[in-house]
Order: C-alpha cells, then sequence, then structure tokens
C-alpha cells in the first residue's frame, strides 16, 4: 500500500475571511490532488517573549518524514518576529519544496495576485466613476516586487486615460500606518499640494489614511477620496467604509497548491477553478455601501455568548487528573464546533512525555520549554490513547484512508511547553474560528493549572515521605505509613492473594549497648536494617518499626512459603554479614509471622497494633533467653570461629572444655541462644564455605572437602542433599550466572 501524501500549511490568523478563503482554495486543490495537509498556525502573536517562546515550539514539529512538501504565507502573520523565525527554521531543517504566498521571488517558489491589473480597475474606476484627475499612489516598500507591481498598476491606469503620472505621484511607503500619517500631515501642512484622491495598496494604509486626514479636519471623500487593497473585514467596518479590492483568496489558494504539485512531481495541473476579485465601491470612494451585507462568521467574531462565559474554565478546572480533564475537555467541543458537525470532526491532545515534569537543576526548578519530546502521548475525542513518534505528526495508527486535514496548535503556558493540539476537520475549515482559539487558550491554562496541581501533590507527597522515614535506617516507619498499608491490602485482594507478616527483632543490641554505647549499636542496626532489605522480593516491602524492630509485608497465593523463606535468607545473610569481619559483636534475628485470611480488611490502626503485640512477644522472649546466658560472649565468639574455621575438627566435647560447662547444658544453650543447633550450624559454615571455593577457585573437589572439614564421601552426599545439585553443578550453574 502507497504512502499517505501529506503536504504542510503554515498560516497565522486562520479564523479572518480572507485567510480562511485561501486556506479552502489550498485545501480543495489538495484533496483533488489526493493529498492530505498539516495546518500549522498559532493562538496568538503578541510581544510577550515568554509567549512567544511557547509559540514557536509548534514549528519543531514539522517534519520532513512526514510531509512532501510546504506553503507558506508569511503575510497571513501579523508579526514579523513569526515570519523571521518561520523563514529561519524552514531554511535550516526542511529540504522538501515550499511555495511561498506573496513572498519575492528570490526567496524560491512564489505564487501571488494579479495585482497589477486589479491595482489598475481600481484606479479607473476613480478616474471615470469620479471624475478625478490628480492622483496619488500609495504603496509598500520601494525595491519589492509587490509594491512595485502595484505601482506600475497605478501608472497604467493613469496612461491608458491620457493623464501623466509624475515621479511624485507614486508614494513608497511601508504597508504599515507611518507612511499613511506621514503622507497625511504632508497635505495638511501643504508640503504636497492637495489630490482629488489617494489609491492605498493595501487596506491597512487606506485606513490609517482617513484616519490621519480626518484628525487634521481634512474629510474623506468630501476632500480627498481614498481607496484601499485586500478586502479585509477592517475596510469595511471603518467610518466610511473604505472602497477596497476583495481579490479572489480562493484562486491564490488552488494556485498555490498546483504550484507545489508541479515542484513536488514534476507534473503540471491547472487550478479546479478561478474566479477574478471584485471592486467594493464604498463611501471613502463616494459611492453607497448599504446594500452590502456582512455575517457575524465572516467578521470572525462570536455571534452570542458562547465560550465567552465562565463554564469552560470552570469545567476544566475542577479536573483532578490528566484524564479527568480530558474527558471535560472533549465534552466542550460544542462550544467551538458546528453541531451538524459534532462527532465527525476529530480532536486530539499530542502531549510530552514529560508535560508535567519539573526538574531540579543547579539554577532552580525547570520545565521543558525548549521543543517537544521524540516520544508524544496522544489522547482523542474518539477514545485513543497512544504514544507515538514526533516525526508522524498525528499516530499513523489513527489515520483514514480519504484526505484529512489537520489544525495543530502549540499547547503552553507561557514558555512551558506542553505539546500540542490537533483538530481534524472534514471538508470545511469553518470551526477553525475565534471561538476554537479561545478554547485552546484554555486549554493551555486549565493545563498549566492541571500541572501545578500535580507538583503541589507530588511536594506534599515527599514531605510526606520524608517526614515518616526513619533516619537511621532510611526504612518507612510503619505508623507513620497508612496510605501505603492500604495500597498493600487493595493490591492483595485485587489480585486474589494472601497478605502475610513477618515481624522481626534484632538480638544482640543490647549488649553491644551496655559495652560500647549507643553509637555502635546504631551500627548494626542499620547493618541488620540493610541486610533485611535486601533480602526483600520487589513485591514485599520493609518498614521500622517501632525502636530495634521491623515488619516486612507482601502477598502471594502460598505465602506460607515466603516468610520461611525469607527468614532463611535473612539468617544466611547475618551471619555472612558478622562472621566473615573482625567485629566482636553478633545481632541475630527473631521472628513472628502472621497471614491474613483471603478478603479480611485491616485497618492502618488494627495493623499496627497487631504487629506491636508480635514484637512485644519476640522481645519478651529476647530478653528471657538472654537472662539465662551467663555465657554470651563466648558463644558469639565460638560460633565465628566456627564459620571462620570450618576445617577444624569440631565438636561438642571441645567446645564444652572450652566453655568448662556439660554437654547437655551447652547444646541447650546454644540451641535456645542463635535458634539452631551446634551441629547444624557447623554444617551451615562448612556448606558455605564450600559454595565460596566452589565459585572462586578452582580447585578439586576432594581438596574442596578436605578443606572444608569433610571426607570426600560425605561432601558428595551432604551437598547434594542440602542444595539439589552436586558440587560440579553448582560450580558450573554459578560461573554461567
Amino acid at each position: 500500500m502507497d504512502r499517505k501524501k501529506y503536504i504542510g500549511i503554515i498560516m497565522g490568523r486562520i479564523y479572518k475571511k480572507n485567510n480562511r478563503l485561501l486556506l479552502s482554495g489550498i485545501l480543495e486543490q489538495m484533496r483533488h490532488l489526493g493529498y492530505s495537509a498539516f495546518i500549522f498556525t498559532l493562538n496568538e502573536e503578541c510581544y510577550n517573549d515568554k509567549v512567544r517562546f511557547g509559540e514557536r515550539n509548534l514549528f519543531s514539529a514539522l517534519s520532513p518524514e512526514q510531509l512532501d512538501g510546504l506553503i507558506f504565507a508569511p503575510y497571513t502573520f501579523s508579526s514579523e518576529y513569526f515570519y523571521e523565525y518561520i523563514e529561519g527554521c524552514l531554511r535550516e531543517n526542511f529540504r522538501k519544496p515550499i511555495v511561498r504566498i506573496g513572498a519575492e521571488e528570490e526567496s524560491g517558489l512564489s505564487v501571488w495576485y494579479d495585482d497589477r491589473a486589479e491595482i489598475t480597475e481600481i484606479t479607473l474606476h476613480l478616474i471615470y466613476g469620479h471624475g478625478c484627475r490628480k492622483l496619488l499612489c500609495l504603496t509598500g516598500p520601494d525595491g519589492t516586487r509587490v509594491a512595485h507591481n502595484r505601482a506600475e498598476g497605478f501608472a497604467d491606469a493613469l496612461r491608458s486615460a491620457g493623464l501623466s503620472a509624475g515621479e511624485d505621484d507614486i508614494i513608497y511607503g511601508d504597508f504599515w500606518i507611518w507612511s499613511a500619517q506621514e503622507l497625511a500631515e504632508d497635505i495638511a501642512s501643504g508640503r504636497r499640494k492637495a489630490p482629488d484622491g489617494v489609491v492605498c495598496c493595501n487596506d491597512t494604509m487606506a485606513v490609517a489614511l482617513c484616519d490621519a486626514l480626518a484628525e487634521r479636519g481634512i474629510s474623506v471623500p468630501e476632500d480627498i477620496i481614498v481607496t484601499g487593497y485586500d478586502g479585509f473585514n477592517e475596510s469595511r467596518l471603518h467610518v466610511p467604509a473604505v472602497t477596497t479590492y476583495q481579490t479572489s483568496q480562493e484562486t491564490l489558494g488552488r494556485r498555490a497548491m498546483c504550484r507545489l504539485f508541479e515542484a513536488m512531481t514534476g507534473r503540471t495541473s491547472e487550478p479546479l477553478c478561478t474566479e477574478r476579485g471584485v471592486l467594493l465601491r464604498r463611501e471613502s470612494c463616494g459611492c453607497n455601501s448599504n446594500s452590502e451585507t456582512i455575517s457575524a462568521k465572516d467578521l470572525g467574531i462570536i455571534a452570542d455568548e458562547g465560550i465567552l462565559d465562565c463554564t469552560v474554565s470552570a469545567s476544566f478546572y475542577e479536573a483532578a487528573t490528566l484524564n479527568d480533564f480530558t474527558m471535560r475537555m472533549f465534552e466542550m467541543q460544542y462550544k467551538f464546533m458546528d453541531s451538524s458537525r459534532f462527532g465527525t470532526e476529530r480532536l486530539f491532545l499530542c502531549l510530552c512525555d514529560d508535560w508535567d515534569a519539573v526538574m531540579q537543576t543547579s539554577s532552580g526548578r525547570e520545565y521543558r520549554t525548549e521543543g517537544y519530546s521524540d516520544m508524544m502521548y496522544l489522547i482523542g475525542s474518539e477514545g485513543s490513547r497512544m504514544t507515538f513518534p514526533l516525526s508522524e505528526i498525528l499516530p499513523a495508527a489513527i489515520d483514514k484512508e480519504a484526505p484529512t486535514s489537520a489544525f495543530i496548535l502549540p499547547v503552553h503556558f507561557q514558555d512551558q511547553c506542553f505539546g500540542y493540539i490537533a483538530l481534524e476537520v472534514n471538508d470545511v475549515a469553518d470551526d477553525f474560528n475565534l471561538e476554537f482559539i479561545r478554547y485552546c487558550r484554555e486549554v493551555n491554562n486549565a493545563l498549566k493549572f492541571l500541572c501545578t496541581q500535580n507538583e503541589l501533590k507530588r511536594l506534599l507527597y515527599r514531605r510526606k515521605l520524608v517526614q515518616s522515614r526513619d533516619e537511621l535506617t532510611g526504612l518507612y516507619i510503619f505508623e507513620q505509613s497508612g496510605d501505603m498499608w492500604d495500597e498493600l491490602c487493595k493490591s492483595a485482594a485485587d489480585n486474589g492473594e494472601l497478605l502475610y507478616i513477618v515481624a522481626i527483632s534484632a538480638g544482640g543490641l543490647r549488649n553491644i549497648e551496655n559495652d560500647s554505647g549507643y553509637v555502635e549499636s546504631d551500627k548494626y542496626l542499620a547493618a541488620f536494617a540493610d541486610v533485611l532489605s535486601k533480602s526483600c522480593t520487589s513485591r514485599e516491602k520493609l518498614f521500622k518499626f517501632g525502636e530495634k524492630s521491623f515488619v516486612m509485608t507482601g502477598s502471594g497465593r502460598s505465602p506460607e512459603k515466603r516468610p520461611e523463606a525469607y527468614l532463611k535468607e535473612v539468617e544466611e545473610s547475618i551471619w555472612r554479614s558478622n562472621f566473615y569481619t573482625d567485629e566482636r559483636y553478633m545481632v541475630y534475628a527473631r521472628s513472628d509471622t502472621k497471614i491474613l485470611p483471603a478478603g479480611e480488611k485491616l485497618s492502618a490502626e488494627a495493623a499496627s497494633d497487631m504487629i506491636g503485640r508480635m514484637i512485644s512477644g519476640l522481645a519478651g522472649s529476647l530478653n528471657n533467653q538472654l537472662s539465662e546466658h551467663l555465657h554470651y560472649s563466648e558463644l558469639i565468639e565460638l560460633r565465628k570461629e566456627i564459620f571462620l574455621h570450618p576445617e577444624t575438627d569440631w565438636n561438642g566435647e571441645m567446645c564444652c572444655e572450652r566453655l568448662n560447662i556439660s554437654k547437655s547444658y551447652f547444646h541447650k544453650i546454644y540451641t535456645k541462644l542463635f535458634g539452631v543447633s551446634f551441629m547444624q550450624d557447623l554444617q551451615k559454615s562448612r556448606l558455605n564455605c564450600a559454595k565460596k571455593l566452589l565459585v572462586t577457585t578452582s580447585m578439586l573437589l576432594p581438596d574442596i572437602a578436605e578443606k572444608c572439614g569433610y571426607d570426600y564421601y560425605n561432601f558428595m552426599r551432604v551437598f547434594k542433599k542440602e542444595t539439589g545439585m552436586t558440587p560440579t553443578q553448582y560450580r558450573k550453574s554459578r560461573n554461567l550466572n
């Protein structure tokens, strides 16, 4: 299947009648030739630098990969800043064919009206319709093709009427108000003889000249006739209404598309139809324009209250989440969209992946201000939700087979860049109006409000988290983490899992406090917490509880197996951490486990009470246990040596002689203090040593067995029984990892 063909169109102020007609001509010819369009336009043009930065980000979405060519109408922008910025972007980044409407030929491909003949028609109307003999022409800047072309049309009319045109009769101005005001001053002061009429080569200068003459006591048309050119609505609204020439914008648009088609394909195309412009005779030349009618839509104004009420902003600002906001946003489309097209035209909000992110930098907190992210997130009025690359402008997945047209406008608040909004229309562009512009501004403001809300919530939440963390271990304090507990309970219920709780107390800390003080005890407690944390899976959470206790929570379908495995892993990690150092003390774990019945709802307060009782039970057990251990220090030292020197021929008699106690009492207090028997610890120390040697050395198995205090046969049997694999298999599996 052939790739769908797209062109880009860059225009400003499309809500104005002439610009909308120009666009209609382009789109009509475009659809005839089988193309679709992305129309890039702005919300506003102002002199605020931050707003300019926010608006101009739109042009980073211009994708040469997606567009086959581009039509640019510079004169539709009121700000020279944007005209120059867009030109710079196109020269630097866009190598496909570009047709510029109204630009000089030196800029590349260009199309314009036949304004020479049209200015001739206006001038002849003044000569033959109103008997003018002394006429002036106020045109644009000297050296520009369009200004000279219109001046030549003026001269053509004078020659055809047998009148002469002196050098002073053609005045090169600026296509703006300043040259018109200067001419009015020259006439009023007598520096220039008053003419019968002035042919202004655009409506802006004509309106400005009428006002400047009136300020100096010169009446239009009684004293001097004034005409304009372009047919802008401002000339109709002015008092007196200005005679002007309304050019055929549709024909100009069709010709621009034909010119672009030829540049893209090498094939020629003729406009579907051509219409001549029309001379609009009004009061500024002495004609009567009472029969001329103009609609509110032609004027680009709002005919009723519409979006001028506060319902849109009130609805948008109530949104607490992005999903809630977009739902309200799409509900409010009726504020700008004709009811007959509601549901047939699609609206899309395309956001940068970091639209509400605020980064902490060396210069303070900053947000995105330059360009859009490489990947964008789309939310559509028809229900679509997807991520897509910026180079597509709109996702290919939502494209239609038939030619389409989509208006693309920037979404920002001052210089903070959010993304862009896209309105996909059918055959007409009427839904791009002032109501839509104001709607988009409401979207901009509401997104900033939502962004600020999100940042405030984030800061408050982080502050709450900081306050609920234990300073020593960095763990969250269970008693201050009720929200997390509620989330764990909800997650377990949603997944049909059982929730388990493991309460853990650290033994041995009191001995450290008595011997070396609280600072040393805190070091061991922090190390103990680190071991507990590293032994948790990704789905489990560890909390600090009270002064020296902890609680681990998790969920599963058979959770009774996990607490046992967790405690075994903790125990091994603790012994490794302690016995492979030169430290004099040992911290060990005592625990209690609860598994909540499926579906049971336990509040954070109730859970805290239950864990408190579990911890109290563990503390009582530890205190009773330690009071009986007169040989605590000797046992700790003995256990270290067992793990440091597993090759020694350890036995109960040797240990009893060392502590000077009976064999039965030795085994009893050893098991009660450490929770495992002497023989289990000895087996564990030898297996740990064997595992380490298998992984870190190339020693032969008989040598490893001897090094760990085994004979070869017993080593092979015990290792297979404890690990489920032979020593050789264990070595290979660890080396592969």
